[in-house]
C-alpha cells in the first residue's frame, strides 16, 4: 500500500474511531465477533501467531471477515488514537467503515 493509501486509511480508521464504531482489546474484540456486531476485524500484521489463529479463527467460526493489512500495531494504535499497542480492531458499523473495508478489500487484491 502506498503512503497515500495508508494515510487515507489511517484517517478513516480515526474517524470510525471517534463516531464510536471501533472496539479495541482482545476480549471485547472477541466478544463483538461472538454477538456479531462486528462487520469486519482488523488484525495487525506484526501479531502474534497466537493472536492471530484466536482472532481469525473465531472471526471464521461466526462468519465475520477478518483482514490482515500491510499495518503494524503502531499504526492502529496511532490510527485509533491509543498510546498503547493495538494489535486488532473490531469495527461495528459507525463512521466510515464501509471505506475502510473498502480499502482493505483493494488492498487483498
Amino acid at each position: 500500500m502506498d503512503t497515500e493509501g495508508k494515510t487515507r486509511l489511517e484517517r478513516n480508521i480515526g474517524l470510525c474511531m471517534a463516531a464510536g464504531g471501533v472496539t479495541v482489546g482482545f476480549d471485547l474484540i472477541l466478544k463483538e465477533v461472538r454477538s456479531k456486531n462486528a462487520k469486519f476485524v482488523l488484525l495487525a500484521s506484526d501479531a502474534s501467531q497466537r493472536t492471530k489463529k484466536q482472532i481469525t479463527d473465531k472471526c471464521s467460526f461466526y462468519g465475520i471477515r477478518c483482514f490482515l493489512p500491510d499495518l503494524a500495531s503502531g499504526d492502529v494504535s496511532k490510527a485509533v488514537g491509543k498510546h498503547c499497542s493495538c494489535v486488532a480492531a473490531a469495527f461495528t458499523g459507525k463512521g466510515p467503515w464501509q471505506t475502510v473495508m473498502d480499502a482493505l478489500e483493494n488492498q487483498e487484491k
